[in-house]
């Protein structure tokens, strides 16, 4: 899905819709989409520079590293950002410098919708996805997940704990 930058002009191009994306798109290796991506953006034009503002809704399915049951996180993400026309990078030894590596290119007066959409997705999970503050996780010993009870190797934990105080000393 591509917006055509000659139809934006400084007053503005605003788009808005739904969107089933691909799963595999998604930074999360277990991650997956439980409903459609919903997007309001309004693109504006400075000279060859194009600033787009938006909001992005939708509710993801990921697994928790603590505990790693499945949990939903509702994704409700506002950016603002601008994308700069391709050419502007010079070519060297067919690389972009560092400098060049934090802007957000289009090329053939296109912008790749789908691209910044999931871009902007991806930057609002979690590095580490935890399925509440208070998780518990799992107990090291038997693997039983502590926010559903306790475990049956208690005793087990403790002499985990007495051999990791003995290391500490």
């Amino acid at each position: 899905m591509f917006i055509d930058t000659n139809k934006i002009s400084e007053k503005g191009l605003i788009v808005s819709d739904r969107v089933n994306l691909d799963e595999n798109l998604l930074i999360e290796e277990n991650g997956f989409f439980l409903d459609d991506l919903k997007y309001h953006i309004l693109f504006k034009r400075d000279g060859d520079r194009i600033k787009a503002k938006g909001n992005i809704k939708t509710l993801i399915s990921l697994r928790c590293v603590k505990c790693l049951d499945d949990y939903d996180l509702k994704a409700d993400s506002n950016f603002d950002i601008i994308l700069f026309p391709i050419n502007l990078v010079e070519y060297e030894n067919n690389s972009i410098s560092s400098d060049e590596m934090e802007y957000i290119f289009y090329e053939d007066n296109r912008i790749d919708l789908i691209k910044i959409l999931i871009e902007q997705i991806n930057l609002f999970i979690p590095y580490n996805p935890i399925c509440k503050p208070d998780c518990k996780g799992i107990c090291p010993n038997c693997g039983v997940n502590l926010n559903h009870g306790k475990c049956k190797c208690e005793n087990s934990s403790k002499e985990l704990n007495f051999v990791f105080n003995k290391i500490k000393r």
